[in-house]
């Protein structure tokens, strides 16, 4: 399992500014249940094949640039995971890919509040 948190790499990706670094590691944080909600909501509709491998697309590439400047390499691991899946429209081998993303989004929502309250 990767790590949840990279400060030093956050901080590197903030230009060395820690405000900024916290600033965008809480918008993401404000963020992640709208991300999740909207990917389950395509995985289920292509589930149920009232859904498109692109629809489902859409909301995961969103997570993926939004994991991009944060420090997050599990969460960002897992996003490309899935995004890589996706672009392969098998959609027998979404199944572990979606579990992984929401397990990384699940944990990075546990303990982001103590990420933040800690010193980087």
């Amino acid at each position: 399992m990767s790590e949840i948190f990279d400060a030093r790499l956050a901080l590197e990706q903030a230009g060395g500014s820690e405000e900024l670094a916290r600033d965008l590691f809480a918008m993401l944080l404000d963020e992640l249940t709208d991300h999740q909600q909207a990917i389950e909501m395509m995985f289920k509709r292509l589930s149920s094949e009232n859904g498109t491998f692109e629809a489902l697309w859409d909301p995961v590439h969103k997570l993926h640039g939004a994991t991009a400047y944060l420090g997050v390499p599990a969460l960002r691991q897992a996003v490309k995971a899935f995004e890589d899946q996706i672009k392969q429209h098998v959609r027998e081998q979404l199944d572990e890919g979606f579990r992984q993303l929401d397990a990384e989004i699940n944990r990075l929502q546990e303990n982001g509040p103590d990420i933040l309250a800690r010193s980087w």
